[in-house]
């Protein structure tokens, strides 16, 4: 299947996304389910990619403009001292890309506590950089 992205500027940054429920659904199952299976093989001890992998299949998502602020990153992950290391060399990595213009996807957000499920890495570039509102799929089930 191929995806029919569009291009949106919001803040500083530019994101392509998919606007229809269906077409979001199908990509993250896709693309973001294969990462969580390989995230999960490498470190089987971390039971939120677990509860993400079964509760991405029974969610519903939106298209929506979200106040950074009020996405919460999963506690327990954050608290990784590896990933954190990892976490701010892949947003120093990426972060050059970003400004330049280089597209972002939405980050992937559970409606239930407006939990951050995916892009931890933007999440950060987007923070450093104090922006107010960003593009998020947000799933509900």
């Amino acid at each position: 299947m191929l995806y029919s992205f569009e291009y949106r500027k919001l803040g500083k940054f530019t994101y392509h996304i998919l606007a229809e429920a269906v077409t979001i659904k199908a990509y993250l199952l896709k693309w973001i389910m294969c990462e969580w299976e390989v995230d999960h093989s490498e470190a089987p001890e971390e039971h939120w990619t677990v509860e993400w992998m079964n509760a991405l299949p029974n969610m519903e998502f939106a298209l929506e403009i979200l106040r950074l602020d009020d996405i919460h990153p999963h506690a327990d992950l954050m608290s990784v001292e590896d990933f954190q290391t990892s976490l701010k060399e892949r947003a120093d990595e990426r972060e050059e890309g970003m400004l330049r213009g280089v597209s972002i996807e939405p980050l992937l957000v559970n409606r239930n506590g407006l939990e951050l499920m995916d892009g931890y890495t933007r999440y950060i570039v987007l923070k450093r950089h104090q922006q107010k509102e960003v593009y998020a799929y947000v799933g509900s089930v």
